[in-house]
């Protein structure tokens, strides 16, 4: 008996793809990103080493990585849905707390008012309870 698809299913079958599709273009938008964040990082050292500037040479070549660090998690989550055809919610949580640490790198505790400082530790607790709540999920090797 033939294999008659119907035009639905090929509708079906063709907007399946899409998804994958697009996360293949952020896949590779995000190798990009990760080489100009790690050769940032590097050119922030040497930077540091020539000016004998440590005390904010750190703090730059620090956000730097933390940034570097945030793309990987991200291209990891795309990763993941490749091969699961799930988003792994924890992941992405934890790239947020990593946003939201190099994000108070940045703050100058002097000049920030207090709501604002209020509104990052609550962000940065809602995250934390999410990472703490959201089980990890267990999946076998494909």
């Amino acid at each position: 008996m033939p294999d008659n698809k119907t035009v639905v299913e090929y509708i079906t079958a063709f907007f399946a793809l899409i998804p994958m599709v697009l996360y293949m273009i952020v896949a590779v938008m995000l190798t990009i990103i990760a080489v100009f964040s790690i050769y940032d990082a590097g050119q922030l050292i040497v930077t540091m080493i020539i000016s004998h500037d440590f005390a904010n040479g750190l703090v730059n070549v620090i956000y730097s990585l933390l940034l570097t660090i945030t793309i990987i998690v991200l291209f990891e989550t795309v990763m993941v849905y490749f091969k699961t055809k799930h988003v792994e919610v924890r992941a992405l949580l934890i790239a947020g707390i990593t946003g939201m640490v190099r994000h108070i790198l940045v703050y100058n505790v002097a000049t920030t008012d207090a709501l604002q400082m209020f509104a990052t530790v609550a962000l940065l607790a809602v995250l934390i309870a999410g990472v703490v709540l959201v089980k990890s999920e267990v999946t076998a090797p494909i």
